[in-house]
């Protein structure tokens, strides 16, 4: 049995699988419920009714459709007969979860903070200026709450949607970037970064449909912005 994870990769190509496409939409959501389960170790238990009946409870189905969800989704061949998804060991990187990278990080926050130690004293150089470990984004507690959070971690999820939006991917996290980013994790919690992210994925004129090009990583992380994209503002432009 593989260690739990408390999330797991979703590569975007999955819109444009033949295998998904199949699929009725609803299926869709059961084949990434059953990855969530996957995720969270449910599924490796030893196959039983009681197992069955909590998949489908997790599903929101019962456990004689269950079988035939089963059915439809291994038609296409996405899961095995144990519900299980197929090539998930190859789909996911057990080190995005790993202690051993979240140790290296650490480590090589130590090494710079003594390296910014050693700078002369008539030079000014702060831990926002050098900072360049953006590329490792393991949140605490994998963002449960507001305070794991960070300018990273927004940073990341950013780039992850800005393709799709045509929108520049960010490349430096500059000090006025970090502090506005900053700024906005103080006042609002976890969830509501959520709900802009989906916000601006969902609504017409910030994805530039309308002709209007202005939304971009640092327009949207302005306060007035982003407590406007959080109401809704945009949300039927």
């Amino acid at each position: 049995m593989s260690a739990p994870m408390q999330w797991f990769r979703l590569y975007n190509r999955i819109i444009d699988d033949k295998k998904i496409r199949l699929l009725a939409f609803e299926d869709r959501w059961h084949f990434v419920a059953l990855c969530c389960l996957k995720s969270s170790g449910e599924l490796d238990a030893p196959p039983s009714d009681l197992r069955d009946r909590q998949v489908a409870v997790a599903l929101g189905v019962q456990v004689r459709e269950l079988e035939e969800i089963g059915r439809r989704l291994r038609e296409v061949g996405l899961i095995d007969e144990n519900l299980n998804p197929l090539a998930w060991d190859e789909l996911q990187y057990r080190s995005d979860n790993s202690t051993d990278r979240v140790r290296a990080y650490r480590k090589r926050q130590q090494k710079q903070e003594r390296n910014t130690t050693k700078q002369p004293r008539n030079v000014s150089v702060t831990a926002q200026e050098t900072e360049t470990d953006t590329d490792i984004l393991e949140p605490k507690g994998s963002c449960a709450s507001g305070d794991a959070l960070k300018p990273e971690h927004v940073v990341e999820r950013w780039n992850e949607i800005a393709p799709a939006l045509g929108k520049p991917k960010v490349r430096i996290l500059t000090p006025e970037r970090r502090q506005r980013v900053k700024a906005r994790i103080g006042g609002f919690s976890l969830d509501e970064f959520r709900e802009v992210i989906g916000n601006i994925q969902t609504s017409p004129f910030l994805r530039g449909d309308t002709g209007w090009q202005g939304m971009s990583f640092d327009w949207f992380t302005k306060k007035t912005n982003f407590v406007k994209i959080l109401e809704g503002n945009y949300n039927n432009g």
